[in-house]
């Protein structure tokens, strides 16, 4: 796996990613953008790997490095996927869980977290009483390609369950 904390030269290939990359908000109810993916992370570094990593999975990363900024970017838009890590300085993973139990959010969720094996498969039994959408928790530091696996996974039953335009 890749140090990128560590190393900066390639940190420094991963940063275009999230820079400016963003769904579109719009004014009022929520949009639904084509393959989109909010990536809630407050380590910057972090944050910009999994925003590279699924800008190459075919996504549109919008990133969120706080809670708040986490919730109003789900307030503006609706997203193919959002990855979670759970230890957000002030508030934590569960407390943007609970954010989306009350937003009725459908979204596909997945784990990206420093914390323990137990913590994480805790989580996911919590979000599944809750009724998220938890599809893969992962342990930071993250594998990149199976990260990308997840996402590209998906997006694909995303692009599969759209309507599909009707015939001229």
């Amino acid at each position: 796996m890749l140090d990128l904390a560590h190393d900066p030269i390639l940190r420094k290939s991963f940063e275009p990613a999230c820079a400016g990359a963003v769904a579109a908000p719009t004014v009022g109810a929520p949009t639904v953008a084509a393959s989109t993916v909010l990536v809630i992370d407050d380590d910057p570094v972090h944050r910009m790997v999994l925003c590279k990593t699924a800008d190459r999975a075919g996504y549109v990363p919008t990133q969120a490095a706080t809670f708040g900024a986490a919730v109003s970017s789900l307030r503006r838009t609706v997203f193919t996927a959002i990855t979670l890590d759970l230890s957000l300085g002030a508030r934590n993973g569960l407390d943007v869980m609970h954010a989306l139990v009350e937003m009725d959010c459908r979204s596909p969720i997945v784990i990206v977290s420093g914390s323990n094996a137990a913590m994480r498969s805790e989580t996911v039994s919590m979000a599944i009483l809750m009724k998220l959408d938890v599809r893969e928790a992962l342990p930071k530091p993250v594998d990149l390609t199976l990260l990308r696996q997840v996402l590209t996974r998906i997006r694909r039953e995303a692009e599969a369950a759209a309507p599909q335009p009707l015939p001229a």
